[in-house]
């Protein structure tokens, strides 16, 4: 009896270890300054439910981000407000992205208070619920924010907007800055390139290479981080009940 309870505690005192170990993986890799976070609903509700979001929140800003982008469409309106009224009191200045752009979601959220700009992407341009310069006048009260894929920039839209960006970051870094160039937007100070960085090292490669290039050339980057749950999780939980198992096996 006192040796089973001996090796049970000894199985646990092991899994906690590694648990221990996992999360110190996760301080060790390279941290890199984000321009922004990109907060999902899941993540956002996650937060909220878990008394977590003023916490989270001020690890962004400590990281170096000035924006939150919040999937606005997907949430009410009452937890839009109490997101930016928090984003707010961090430091960080909330935008309203819109990926599911119906005529009713942007009415509806270019009404929502405490957000500095709505922001509209390649969904909003591939299929216009509503002519951009009609939106325009709509949040006049907000910044517009234009993300564009590389086949729908144009000159005219940008120009409405107050800032753009151009999703090229799934490409290399020589693919994204020869797209640049064929874009006609190389050397242009107000035209960002919009970096997604999911804190992988090879992201962090990348981003170098990426900096480095586009300082040349004279463009902004916009880096920006999302804490995606599986990303993060999977290969470790993999790990984990590896381990987990190997040691209920002794």
């Amino acid at each position: 009896m006192g040796m089973n309870w001996q090796l049970s505690f000894i199985k646990n005192l092991a899994i906690l270890l590694i648990i221990q170990l996992l999360q110190f993986s996760f301080d060790i890799l390279p941290a890199t300054a984000a321009d922004g976070y990109w907060l999902d609903q899941y993540n956002a509700l996650l937060f909220i439910a878990s008394m977590r979001l003023d916490a989270e929140f001020k690890e962004m800003r400590i990281k170096g981000a000035t924006f939150l982008m919040v999937h606005a469409d997907s949430l009410p309106d009452p937890i839009l407000r109490l997101i930016a009224w928090r984003a707010l009191h961090a430091g960080i200045q909330p935008v309203a992205w819109i990926q599911r752009p119906t005529k009713n979601n942007l009415q509806r959220l270019t009404a929502v208070p405490g957000y500095v700009a709505l922001q509209v992407d390649d969904h909003f341009f591939a299929d216009p619920a509503m002519d951009i310069f009609q939106l325009r006048k709509k949040i006049s009260n907000k910044q517009l924010w234009c993300s564009f894929q590389p086949a729908q920039y144009s000159l005219n839209a940008a120009r409405v907007c107050d800032r753009v960006d151009i999703q090229l970051y799934r490409q290399s870094c020589e693919q994204t800055v020869n797209a640049a160039y064929n874009l006609g937007i190389a050397g242009q100070p107000n035209t960002a390139i919009a970096v997604y960085h999911n804190g992988s090292i090879a992201d962090q490669q990348q981003l170098a290479c990426f900096q480095q290039q586009f300082k040349q050339i004279g463009n902004r980057l916009f880096v920006f981080k999302w804490k995606n749950p599986e990303y993060w999780l999977t290969p470790y939980s993999k790990r984990f009940s590896q381990l987990v198992a190997r040691i209920r096996s002794w």
